[in-house]
């Protein structure tokens, strides 16, 4: 793999809306909803993503890791897939998804060459919840240098919005800039 690629799971519980997202960010013209979870393993998708203020384009290659399966190792599988970066999505509707999202991510990074990852928490989920000073929260990006992404409303509408995009953008650059580093 070369620089101007980056490969990112999206982690999360099943009905999330991790397919949802990467739908949106992958083809933001289509109409309808993401593919829905896949219980036979993971999906992927791809983003060509044109980096502000330079020539330059980078296929972001999305690894949707499946939040049930029929086979439980699949998603350790996927972890060797040699990601550059973690986003893990929660449904802000459902608190459940966020305390899970600690799990989820003592599984990935289970895997060392996961342990140093950038890694990005998407609050998502159908309306926007005030999630200021929770401690569930804080936790988890003071544990896991996690970069907070609040996307919520993006599963109740057919398309992100500038400032979400904005934010993924973000998110974006620094996988790039880590990845280059390496």
């Amino acid at each position: 793999m070369n620089n101007d690629c980056i490969r990112i799971g999206v982690l999360g519980e099943l009905g999330v809306g991790k397919s949802e997202l990467v739908r949106q960010i992958c083809h933001p013209g289509a109409q309808g909803r993401g593919t829905g979870s896949s219980w036979s393993g993971p999906a992927v998708d791809v983003a060509d993503f044109q980096r502000p203020n330079s020539e330059q384009r980078v296929w972001v290659e999305f690894v949707v890791v499946p939040g049930e399966t029929l086979h439980p190792r699949s998603r350790q599988m996927v972890y060797m897939f040699g990601l550059d970066a973690l986003l893990v999505v929660c449904d802000c509707s459902v608190h459940r998804t966020l305390l899970r999202a600690t799990e989820w991510m003592e599984e990935a990074t289970a895997v060392d060459s996961l342990k140093r990852v950038p890694v990005a928490l998407v609050l998502g989920g159908p309306v926007p919840v005030d999630w200021a000073n929770t401690p569930t929260l804080d936790s988890f990006a003071e544990t896991y240098s996690a970069k907070v992404l609040d996307l919520s409303g993006y599963t109740s509408s057919p398309a992100l919005e500038s400032r979400q995009l904005q934010l993924i953008h973000s998110f974006f650059e620094t996988v790039i800039r880590h990845k280059a580093c390496k």
